[in-house]
């Protein structure tokens, strides 16, 4: 096949995406497929169409990137790409509104409220206190910009300081999610579509090796990742938690859901519907590794369910 991988781009994520995209263009091409690099711009689909591929590989990641906006232009010309539809795309980008679908679903997802920029210049330190206790939560929280990814548009506040640091956040959104910080390990699964259903992969283990808890949230890339310790019966849960969250947003194609476990409850953190893919890097990788197959496995797979 002729395939054009779509990376780049302009949003902060830019450079992880170029990173996934020239491993998987690398990829491609031990596949046997005809591969040409296209850095997403306002001129992306021309660009495509002077390629005229038979495949659209979807690496471009972040706001106006992978959420549904490059999804979208590529419905325009017709030719199949990887991941979700724009809808989709769009919905698994905003962390707030997964939350609250997921809250109805009956997920099990740590407490949280929306916070306004509006809100924040009125209030002083005291104020955002109350609302932490109207809304059952206590220091620290984690702050988060809903529409952004990796480690992005995210800090926690746990006391005066951070409260006022919470002024580049708003750089992003203007509406953020407040949520309980739940401690706990950190868990990561993805799905792969096969066969036109989603597919989980094994659950993995982001190890904490830095000393500090809070430097390990979100999952970050490169961390090392371990086989889950878990019995046959609580993967089987962790299997069905994910697969009806990720159903719930109607995620198609490929996937990756961070959750945390405490207390013997699994809290799911967020989705992702543009999972890095750099070998050694992206627990995306570690995932389909756990599951036995290689990278070139887990980048063919990815190919075979564009719609």
């Amino acid at each position: 096949m002729k395939v054009a991988v779509v990376c780049g781009g302009f949003s902060e994520e830019q450079n992880a995406s170029r990173k996934s995209g020239k491993n998987v263009a690398e990829a491609l091409e031990k596949l046997s497929h005809t591969v040409e690099i296209v850095e997403y711009s306002d001129q992306l689909i021309n660009e495509i169409k002077k390629i005229s591929p038979d495949a659209v590989f979807h690496m471009v990641q972040g706001k106006y990137h992978g959420d549904g906006t490059v999804q979208a232009l590529l419905e325009l010309t017709g030719i199949p790409y990887t991941g979700s539809r724009p809808y989709s795309a769009a919905l698994i980008n905003h962390k707030t509104i997964c939350k609250k679908i997921w809250r109805a679903g009956g997920v099990l997802t740590p407490d949280f409220f929306e916070y306004s920029y509006e809100e924040y210049k009125k209030d002083k330190f005291d104020d955002f206190l109350n609302k932490l206790t109207k809304n059952n939560l206590t220091l620290p929280v984690v702050v988060k910009a809903p529409s952004q990814g990796s480690r992005f548009g995210i800090i926690f506040v746990k006391g005066k300081e951070s409260f006022n640091e919470m002024e580049t956040v708003f750089n992003f959104d203007d509406v953020l999610l407040v949520e309980r910080y739940v401690e706990g390990r950190f868990i990561t699964q993805g799905l792969i579509e096969i066969n036109r259903k989603m597919t989980t992969l094994p659950p993995v283990e982001i190890v904490d090796d830095t000393g500090d808890e809070f430097k390990m949230f979100p999952l970050p890339g490169g961390a090392a990742a371990r086989a889950h310790d878990f019995s046959p019966e609580s993967v089987a849960e962790i299997n069905r938690i994910t697969s009806e969250a990720a159903a719930l947003t109607e995620a198609s194609g490929v996937a990756r859901l961070d959750y945390h476990l405490s207390g013997g409850k699994l809290y799911l953190l967020e989705i992702n519907a543009v999972p890095g893919l750099i070998p050694g890097y992206s627990s995306m990788v570690d995932c389909a590794a756990a599951a036995g197959f290689d990278y070139l496995s887990l980048i063919g797979m990815i190919l075979a369910a564009a719609k």
